[in-house]
């Protein structure tokens, strides 16, 4: 019997080949605060290594905010598996994902509006507030409620 000694290289591997494994949540969260979303081009870094948490909130709630305010939007749309969020702590923010170099909002637009003047306006909120690209998809398209008339 043969046993190995685990790998002393800088990079972990699985095991086939030179292939590297997949990162760690330590090593995502590393990345995610090295990163520049959340703040403007020129902005200072932020003072400690970890990016705070309430940064982050900010920036979510506040694209949210903007693609909510866009007429024809009805409501952001969390993916067909529920898996379009920003994960914050104590809750997540659905329809958007904020990622180190880009950003994602998914969203229901209104049956009553032209759909590429919707994303183009919501592309255009959003890119306001985010550096990097930003991808647009429509879920859904959503007729406005009838009202029913008064008795």
């Amino acid at each position: 019997m043969t046993t190995s000694s685990p790998q002393s290289s800088g990079s972990p591997t699985s095991g086939r080949g030179a292939e590297p494994a997949a990162p760690t949540p330590l090593d995502v969260a590393a990345a995610f605060d090295a990163s520049p979303v959340g703040r403007g081009p020129g902005a200072a870094p932020p003072r400690s290594s970890r990016a705070s948490a309430g940064d982050e909130e900010d920036l979510a709630d506040r694209v949210v905010a903007a693609v909510l305010a866009v007429p024809g939007v009805v409501r952001l749309h969390a993916g067909a598996f529920g898996e379009v969020a920003t994960y914050l702590p104590g809750r997540a923010v659905t329809g958007v994902r904020l990622r180190p170099d880009e950003a994602e909002v998914h969203l229901v637009v209104s049956a009553g509006r032209p759909i590429p003047e919707v994303a183009g306006n919501v592309h255009e909120a959003v890119r306001a507030l985010v550096p990097g690209p930003v991808h647009l998809f429509v879920e859904d398209v959503e007729s406005p409620p009838t009202r029913s008339p008064a008795p």
